[in-house]
């Protein structure tokens, strides 16, 4: 099955811990490596991690400002539901994976698209009743 594996899209902050992943991934399936940088506005610049994939080989980098999107559907609802972590923290960082992972999943489908169709989201396959 890791022969298959013909191409990986990776979450890449350009730090240590996804530098490291990118290079195994690269090494153990010998596959093309995408990456892909969010934004949602921590204050990091996120230019450095375009230059290491670059020095690291790789073709396809995709670096979005997730900003704007991140505060109307995720900030803002946060703020609005008063959410807080072990009830004295606002949820920070953690609070924008879902983003993140969602553009990271459309990168993916169109980087490689699959042969076969994705199921459909979980809430669509919630039914009520007995049958």
């Amino acid at each position: 099955m890791a022969k298959d594996i013909k191409k990986v899209v990776l979450a890449y902050s350009g730090g240590l811990d996804t530098s490291i992943i990118l290079k195994w991934l690269q090494e153990t399936y010998q596959c093309e490596v995408v990456t892909f940088t969010a934004d949602p506005g921590q204050g990091e610049e996120p230019e450095p991690a375009r230059k290491k994939a670059e020095l690291m080989g790789i073709k396809e980098i995709h670096i979005e400002d997730l900003r704007e999107e991140f505060v109307r559907d995720f900030v803002f609802p946060m703020f609005r539901a008063n959410t807080v972590y072990e009830g004295q923290y606002l949820l920070g960082t953690s609070i924008a994976r879902p983003l993140i992972a969602k553009r990271l999943v459309q990168i993916a489908q169109k980087a490689a698209p699959m042969p076969f169709p994705m199921a459909p989201p979980a809430r669509a396959m919630i039914r009520c009743g007995s049958n």
